[in-house]
């Protein structure tokens, strides 16, 4: 249900006047690009982190006075192999959280303090079957989120190409192997996880259990208590390749290669809304930090934001929309105060897009 109070607002774009937020290493002029893949930006608070080949692209404040060659200063963490993707977390109760940056690699997790740039763990994930020769075996991982547990513990689930799903134990900046999580096995490699607490959600959005959901580029969706760690619905997206997923309420949403967002009940396990989104693959997704909104970026450079608060009636409104010339967009994360602004992430571009919004009622 929308959270009382709220608002979906309404997010503008004026063509060419959008903002292009150029980053450069610090001391340096080189500037950085994100990789190409799925949702490569996240965004917490005013940071933001992306991967760079075997680099995670920090920008520790987006409001930072820019370089005297117009640039924004970031930091470039230097990563033990190629980064399949980043992700700001957070750690502690959601008022005094406190940010973790991770990063998972073709060899395993790292995770950094992510405004200071400093490196906190290097975790490795067992292999998926030892008996395997080294390039049979070889995987990465992909997709991440920290999860609040029972006695204010905290766990940072990790899955893999081989479709498994690990915890590690995360005791303050402690980070510990665990387990890997049984119960359900994919049949195909991880592509996202994400949970119902995500950093980047206001409080007044969060439900009182935690849940974290898995996908799979065999188009399967697992959902998962946090507590127990014990899947409780599996829902499927039939010859679809996820690429991102994302809960809220009792709504599972996934993107796939194919240019479609399918809005899942997790309740019922139905899917109760197909939208073909763009031409080319729905890249990334993210929901807004309050209201029943999401924005959808592609491969085919055009970027939408959609009102689902209706969307139980099969009612689905895109508010906003428009396109980056040129580019493959491959990131985006609602910013600014309450969620009011986007940013989106380009293939080989050396900008970040500001698309700057009305303010957010509520």
């Amino acid at each position: 249900a929308p959270v009382p109070g709220a608002s979906s607002g309404r997010w503008k774009m004026w063509g060419d006047s959008t903002t292009h937020i150029k980053l450069s290493r610090p001391q340096s002029d080189q500037y950085v690009t994100p990789s190409l893949g799925f949702n490569v930006l996240s965004a917490h608070e005013k940071s933001m982190a992306f991967p760079h080949l075997t680099e995670t692209i920090v920008i520790p404040n987006l409001a930072a006075p820019k370089t005297e060659r117009g640039a924004l200063p970031c930091l470039a963490l230097k990563c033990e192999s190629t980064v399949m993707q980043a992700k700001l977390c957070t750690i502690g109760t959601h008022a005094e959280a406190a940010a973790v940056l991770v990063c998972l690699t073709t060899t395993g997790v790292q995770l950094w303090e992510p405004l200071q740039g400093k490196k906190l763990a290097s975790v490795a994930i067992p292999e998926s079957d030892p008996s395997l020769s080294p390039a049979e075996r070889q995987s990465f991982c992909k997709g991440a989120v920290i999860i609040p547990r029972a006695e204010g513990k905290h766990s940072l689930i990790v899955g893999t190409s081989a479709g498994q799903l690990h915890a590690l134990e995360a005791d303050n900046f402690r980070f510990v192997y665990d387990t890997k999580l049984e119960g359900y096995a994919h049949s195909y490699p991880i592509s996202d996880v994400s949970s119902s607490h995500e950093a980047s959600y206001l409080e007044q959005a969060l439900p009182p259990q935690c849940t974290f959901a898995t996908a799979c580029e065999g188009g399967v969706i697992c959902v998962w208590d946090a507590s127990l760690l014990n899947p409780v619905a599996e829902m499927r997206a039939p010859g679809e390749c996820i690429t991102a997923v994302r809960l809220r309420a009792n709504l599972c949403i996934a993107s796939t290669v194919l240019g479609k967002i399918f809005i899942f009940n997790v309740d019922s396990r139905a899917i109760i809304a197909d939208i073909q989104a763009h031409a080319r693959a729905c890249a990334a997704i993210a929901i807004h930090p309050l209201n029943l909104v999401i924005a959808s970026v592609s491969e085919d450079t055009h970027w939408v934001v959609w009102n689902l608060d209706r969307v139980e009636k099969q009612e689905i409104e895109a508010i906003a929309s428009g396109t980056v010339k040129d580019k493959m967009l491959c990131g985006v994360s609602f910013t600014g105060e309450r969620g009011k602004d986007l940013h989106l992430a380009a293939f080989d571009s050396e900008y970040i897009f500001h698309l700057e919004g009305d303010p957010v009622p509520g």
